[in-house]
């Protein structure tokens, strides 16, 4: 069984403000013996409880890269396929954030999209197998809305459909010690992909990648994006509101096979009531719109 852990990284607002996503696959034996060796460096003096890039407090300079370069040598060691996925949030911000569905509006989710290929992909180009499971470290609910999407996502590609495993899961990185890989991954690729970054950065970034899948999504393509959007009909309609609850109860009640077909239904279904409503309204009969809008209509 191989497992990917996957992580973000944020810009500040010096910067492009770009949004990383960044993790390693490898097999969940791997990743057992691989939690004790990361733990053990965590656990030597000075000690850390746990990784996470922005706090070191208490550290000098010499110990926090001491303790970087002691868990990147486990990483070496095992040497997890890694990957990377990143956007500009600035750039879906001004582009896409108003284009598109409501629960969309975050630029996590073009990221989490982009891991699920660059995954599928890397196992492909490897000559693995899957499935392979996807854990995720939390990050409130952008994470869990994304992943609203994988069912109908996975089922609607056979590549997705042939590789990946079961829905992914959040997890704290706290508890999970190869999410705190994944956040040192996430962490050191954004900082070199920033203006001013430092030699040592790109030396560990160097040193803790590995057959390493690489995806970054231009301001060209997030402009096509917000083009193609902009001809979905009856998108405006979900541009103000949630359906986070209306999908996920579809989902979760329906078979994932049965999950793509649903969703073209209601595709259909939106397409005849946008036809009868403009219908109704031309010929003045908006009362009876609202009535029909209100009731549940089967379309096959």
């Amino acid at each position: 069984m191989l497992q990917a852990y996957i992580d973000d990284s944020g810009s500040d607002k010096r910067s492009d403000k770009r949004l990383v996503l960044a993790g390693y696959i490898q097999t969940a034996e791997a990743w057992s013996s691989f939690s004790d060796e990361w733990a053990a460096v965590l656990a030597a003096a000075p000690a850390l409880k746990s990784l996470h890039m922005t706090d070191f407090g208490g550290f000098t300079k010499e110990e926090r890269e001491g303790k970087i370069d002691a868990l990147a040598a486990v990483l070496a060691k095992y040497k997890p396929i890694s990957i990377e996925c990143s956007v500009s949030s600035r750039d879906y911000k001004e582009l896409l954030r108003d284009a598109v569905p409501y629960d969309l509006r975050h630029p996590y989710f073009p990221c989490f999209v982009g891991v699920l290929y660059g995954v599928a992909k890397a196992l492909e180009a490897e000559g693995l197998k899957g499935p392979v499971d996807l854990i995720f470290d939390i990050q409130g609910n952008v994470g869990p809305l994304s992943a609203l999407w994988y069912t109908p996502l996975k089922h609607s590609d056979p590549l997705l459909a042939s590789t990946l495993g079961g829905p992914p899961i959040f997890r704290s990185d706290d508890d999970v010690l190869p999410l705190q890989a994944a956040d040192m991954l996430a962490w050191h690729v954004r900082r070199v992909s920033e203006p001013h970054y430092e030699k040592r950065h790109m030396d560990v970034a160097n040193a803790i990648r590995f057959r390493h899948r690489y995806m970054e999504m231009p301001r060209e393509l997030v402009a096509s994006w917000a083009v193609k959007f902009s001809k979905v009909p009856g998108l405006q309609e979900v541009r103000d509101r949630s359906i986070e609850h209306s999908v996920a109860k579809l989902i979760t009640g329906l078979p994932p096979e049965r999950v793509v077909p649903a969703f073209e239904a209601m595709a259909r279904r939106a397409r005849y009531l946008r036809i009868l409503k403009q219908l109704l309204e031309r010929l003045g009969l908006r009362r009876l719109w609202k009535k029909i809008a209100k009731s549940k209509i089967t379309i096959r």
